[in-house]
C-alpha cells in the first residue's frame, strides 16, 4: 500500500483548534492512522490536575523531584492553577468510579469529541457513564483547545518518527496473532501528558488504540506489546484462571519490577511482549533485558505461535512453559 499523508497542518493553531480537528493525520503505508486526539489529552490533563504525579526521579531527598515532558510540564502548571471546580467535579467522580486508568482511556477513546456530548455506546463502559460532562468542563474551563494548539509542532514530530519503524514489524505481529485484513482497525495515538516511554493499549470503537507516551527513540516494543496485549485480552481473560502458577510468578516478577498488578494482567503482557520481541526480530539481549524486568520465558512463548493453533489451544501450557523459565530461587 502506498503512503499516504492526509491534510497539511492548517495555517495557525488558533485555527487547527476552532476546527475540533486540530491536527491532521498522518497514515502509514500499511494504513496505521497516527494523530493526536482530544479525547486523549483532554483524560491526561485531569489525571495531571489531580494527582497523577507519575515519571522518572531524579532525587528522591528532601522531596523527590519528577522529570515530566516540557509539554506535560506546561499543561500541568496551566490545569493545576487553573478552573479549581473542573478539578472538584473530577474528583467527585473518580470517587464515586473507581475504575483503573486504562478503563478511563478505553472510555474516553470511545466516547466522542469536544464538546464531548456523547457517551460511548453500548454496554461495556456504562458504568463511567456521565463522564463526559467532566471532560466537557475540563475542556471549556481550562481551555484546552488552545493549549493544544500551541502544541503542534511537539506531537507532529513525536507522530513522524513512528512512520518508518512502525509497519513491518506490526505486520508481523498481525500474521503471529492471526488477525484477518479485515480484523479491527489501528490508531497509534501520542500522548506527551503521560509518563516516559508509557505504552497503553485500549479496545476502542471499532479499532486498536495505542496511546503511546514521551520517549527518546519510537516506542514501537512498547506498541506491538499493546496490540498484542489487547488482541489477546478474551483469550486471556477465558483461561488464565486455570494457571495454577500464575500468582507465585506474578510476584517474583514484580519483585524484579514488573508493573502488573493481577495474574491477567501478568498473563497479557507476557505475551504481548513475546509477539513484540519476535516481531521485532529482537536480539538475545533484548530477551534477557526482559526476564530481568520480571518477564520470563519470552522465547518459548513466542515460539507458541508458530504452529498455527488457535490461542485458546495452548495458551495455557505455553505460561506454564514460561513460569518453568523463571530464575531458580537462590
Amino acid at each position: 500500500m502506498r503512503s499516504l499523508f492526509v491534510a497539511a497542518l492548517v495555517a495557525s493553531p488558533c485555527f487547527a483548534a476552532s476546527q475540533g480537528d486540530w491536527f491532521a493525520s498522518l497514515y502509514t503505508g500499511e494504513g496505521t492512522e497516527l494523530r493526536a486526539d482530544e479525547r486523549v489529552f483532554t483524560l491526561f490533563a485531569i489525571f495531571n490536575a489531580t494527582g497523577f504525579d507519575v515519571g522518572p526521579v531524579t532525587r528522591k531527598d528532601p522531596v523527590p523531584k519528577f522529570v515530566y515532558h516540557p509539554v506535560r510540564q506546561a499543561v500541568r502548571a496551566r490545569v493545576i492553577g487553573g478552573d479549581a471546580d473542573v478539578k472538584r467535579a473530577a474528583e467527585e467522580f473518580f470517587d464515586k468510579h473507581p475504575a483503573a486508568l486504562r478503563r478511563y482511556l478505553a472510555w474516553s477513546v470511545s466516547a466522542g469529541q469536544p464538546p464531548f456530548k456523547d457517551a460511548p455506546k453500548g454496554k461495556e463502559l456504562a458504568d463511567l457513564k456521565g463522564f463526559e460532562a467532566v471532560l466537557a468542563k475540563a475542556w471549556a474551563s481550562w481551555k484546552l483547545d488552545e493549549a493544544m494548539g500551541t502544541v503542534q509542532g511537539d506531537y507532529r514530530k513525536v507522530l513522524k518518527s513512528y512512520l518508518a519503524g512502525l509497519d513491518a514489524p506490526l505486520v508481523k505481529a498481525k500474521a503471529m496473532l492471526k488477525v484477518p485484513e479485515n480484523g479491527p482497525q489501528t490508531l497509534l495515538v501520542a500522548n506527551l501528558l503521560d509518563v516516559q516511554d508509557s505504552a497503553r493499549g485500549v479496545q476502542g470503537d471499532g479499532e486498536v488504540v495505542l496511546v503511546v507516551g514521551p520517549a527518546d527513540k519510537p516506542n514501537v516494543e512498547g506498541a506491538l506489546r499493546e496490540y498484542a496485549r489487547v488482541v489477546l485480552e478474551p483469550a486471556v481473560n477465558a483461561k488464565v484462571g486455570g494457571w495454577s502458577g500464575g500468582a507465585a510468578m506474578l510476584k517474583e516478577a514484580q519483585l524484579a519490577g514488573c508493573p502488573d498488578q493481577t495474574v491477567a494482567e501478568y498473563a497479557g503482557s507476557l505475551l504481548g511482549e513475546a509477539v513484540a520481541l519476535r516481531a521485532m526480530d529482537a536480539s538475545d539481549a533484548a530477551y534477557e533485558a526482559a526476564a530481568a524486568r520480571g518477564y520470563f520465558g519470552m522465547k518459548d512463548l513466542a515460539r507458541a505461535f508458530d504452529d498455527g493453533k488457535p490461542v485458546e489451544t495452548w495458551l495455557l501450557d505455553a505460561l506454564q512453559k514460561a513460569e518453568a523459565r523463571r530464575p531458580a530461587k537462590k
